[in-house]
């Protein structure tokens, strides 16, 4: 049996890495008695496969774990036991069974929605929105990725059909940024990337943003974006601008 979760990681889980967050979601399973499958080997570890990595300091409001049992389950009671073992920095969402055989979370999702906050004091949303409006316009996009000191030099590479939708809107004495980028193999770029182009065109100065969240990862098929879960995707289904 295989099991799909959907789960957020929290204000409260905000700073654990991606290894934490394995062994804090390892230990929960294990709380929760799921009679997890292994690998074989000298050093078996859980069949687990998280969708996509969160860097330190995001939070994740629909994140998702595939994870294989090594024996057929209540998935009512399953799901029941999942959430109680939970700890503060994770909230389960859905659980749904999923086929043994069916494609990974990596080889179907291929967009991500991100949200953060930038003080409206140091900057206008007049200028953002000229700074959207200037970078969607844009034919070409070119990103030079960091390396670290003494490391090959990575070659630019051009990025404008990475980014889907930016909008921006205001929240008391917050900007609220929100995108829909595409993630594929061959390159993404994290919302801090697009906030600094976005400062570029639109001729401020890039301040340091807050709560960054990735509200939501999505299977975009035929101008529709779709939560990968299975059944009723109304509440998922988003339009989305093909730029």
């Amino acid at each position: 049996m295989k099991i799909r979760l959907r789960y957020e990681k929290t204000e409260v889980g905000r700073y654990l890495s991606h290894l934490d967050l394995a062994r804090t979601m390892e230990r929960t399973l294990r709380r929760a008695e799921v009679p997890l499958a292994f690998s074989e080997g000298f050093n078996p570890h859980p069949r687990m496969s998280f969708a996509s990595a969160l860097a330190v300091g995001i939070t994740g409001e629909n994140e998702f774990l595939d994870v294989e049992l090594r024996r057929r389950v209540n998935r009512e009671k399953l799901e029941q036991a999942i959430r109680e073992a939970m700890p503060p920095a994770l909230e389960l969402k859905q659980l749904e069974e999923i086929p043994m055989n069916g494609k990974s979370l990596s080889a179907l999702i291929n967009l991500a929605a991100y949200r953060f906050l930038v003080s409206a004091e140091k900057i206008h949303e007049d200028d953002v929105r000229a700074g959207i409006d200037r970078t969607l316009a844009a034919a070409e996009l070119w990103r030079q990725p960091k390396v670290k000191p003494g490391k090959k030099i990575i070659p630019a590479k051009e990025v404008r059909g990475l980014i889907r939708q930016i909008t921006v809107s205001r929240e008391n004495d917050w900007l609220k940024i929100e995108m829909t980028l595409v993630m594929n193999n061959t390159a993404q770029l994290r919302p801090q990337e697009v906030w600094a182009m976005l400062a570029e065109y639109g001729g401020f100065e890039a301040a340091a943003v807050s709560r960054v969240c990735r509200t939501g990862l999505f299977i975009e098929e035929d101008g529709k974006a779709y939560m990968p879960m299975g059944g009723d995707h109304r509440d998922a289904q988003r339009d989305i601008d093909a730029g």
